[in-house]
């Protein structure tokens, strides 16, 4: 009798699930201590070491939302006499006389006197006065000093990533340096017979390393210094030696060599050297994940050698690993819930990620569809997805019209880290 899709399981009872993994390789992990002081200009990306309070109130002083006149209400039932000027930076004076205005500018002062801020638009302007056609309340178009922030208060906590809109805060009051974890070094390197790299040519049985570039374009940023250990052949000798050359590195990264063939050497050359903590994962693509200690104080991640289980295991394993050691636990941002055009098939047993693309229909509602074959080894299938849908442990597959769980890449991306 044919097995049907449904009948087929794909469980391994040795394996660790997501969440299991996630808290070894957490109980695991050594944390970055050190920290230095730079120049804000140079901080992006980088990852708070300590927590900043603010100086000073932001705004400092009473400042004009709008283009418009300064007044008081209780003058606004006729013609007011415009009386000066406020400028942003340039601000005029700082009481008015009775039944007169002050012309002002987004993000000029306030007179002390003045309650209120009509936009030009809601006034009749004359040759030195102007008539106010709608009459304002208390309060319209000023920003109160503090009403961003206020002297004494937290800015940014531990463990913050400082993106644009954090160093943008720091300016605003008047912070240029801030103090910040160093950087993680990792060391990067793939593991086969087989592989070259491009640009060389290649023999018969021989093929391009993808996963090298794959993995450093997925893991570049500014919190972390990459070393590229090249390719290694398949044997004990040369794994020990680019771990051996690793010695400065916090992490190490090997793609390759982790399953249970006969040139699968890492998790041998790491119980050597260290401790092995994971060594399958009930997931797909990705279940050969192996993660310890290499030399007891660095982590390691030896991933899977196709180059789409390589992605998969970084983005759920790695990246999450790499933000707890440099202080920062941020969870992974939840999925989406998206309607399915398509049918997909899986094996129960394991969770499974599959790539797809996230779009709108013609009615603008969000849509996903698969981008087909979905192999560990297709790269193009990769490039042509910008999302991956999940589906449990237990599930046989989705029909179209199904309600899926979707992670879209941007979910990994900075501000994550």
């Amino acid at each position: 009798m044919k097995l049907q899709s449904r009948d087929i399981c794909d469980a391994d009872p040795t394996a660790l699930t997501i969440g299991q993994a996630l808290e070894r390789i957490k109980s695991t992990l050594p944390r970055v201590r050190d920290s230095e002081t730079i120049g804000c200009d140079e901080a992006l990306g980088r990852i708070s070491s300590c927590e900043v309070y603010s100086s000073m109130s932001v705004p400092s002083f009473r400042a004009s939302a709008m283009d418009g006149y300064a007044v008081r209400v209780a003058d606004c039932d006729g013609s007011l006499k415009v009386a000066g000027k406020s400028m942003a930076g340039h601000p005029g004076i700082d009481r008015l006389e009775k039944r007169t205005c002050q012309r002002i500018m987004t993000g000029a002062r306030v007179p002390d006197d003045a309650d209120a801020v009509i936009q030009q638009e809601n006034v009749e302007p004359g040759e030195d006065s102007i008539t106010v056609r709608v009459r304002p309340v208390v309060g319209l178009n000023i920003r109160e000093p503090g009403s961003d922030s206020r002297d004494g208060a937290l800015l940014i906590g531990f463990g913050c990533r400082l993106g644009p809109a954090e160093l943008a805060l720091l300016a605003a009051h008047g912070i240029d340096r801030v103090s910040v974890y160093r950087r993680l070094t990792i060391a990067v390197f793939s593991t086969g017979d087989e592989l070259r790299n491009a640009g060389s040519r290649l023999e018969t049985g021989q093929i391009y390393d993808a996963n090298r570039p794959l993995l450093q374009a997925i893991l570049d940023n500014n919190a972390i210094s990459m070393i590229d250990l090249g390719i290694s052949k398949d044997s004990t000798i040369e794994l020990r030696k680019r771990l051996d050359a690793a010695h400065d590195a916090d992490m190490i990264i090997s793609s390759g060599g982790v399953s249970v063939g006969d040139a699968d050497h890492v998790r041998q050359v790491l119980e050597r050297i260290g401790k092995v903590s994971v060594w399958k994962i009930a997931v797909k693509p990705g279940r050969p994940l192996t993660f310890g200690l290499s030399h007891s104080r660095q982590a390691y991640f030896g991933l899977p050698g196709n180059p789409v289980s390589a992605a998969i295991t970084s983005l759920f394993f790695v990246k999450p690993a790499i933000r707890y050691m440099l202080g920062s636990d941020s969870p992974l941002f939840p999925p989406l819930q998206v309607r399915l055009v398509d049918t997909l098939n899986k094996h129960p047993g394991r969770i499974e990620y599959q790539r797809a693309i996230l779009q709108c229909n013609q009615d603008a509602q969000w849509q996903v569809s698969t981008t087909g074959l979905q192999d560990s080894h297709v790269l193009t299938s990769l490039h042509r997805a910008n999302c991956l849908i999940e589906l449990d442990t237990n599930s046989t597959g989705a029909n179209p019209g199904d309600i899926v769980r979707v992670y879209p890449f941007t979910h990994f991306s900075d501000p994550l880290i």
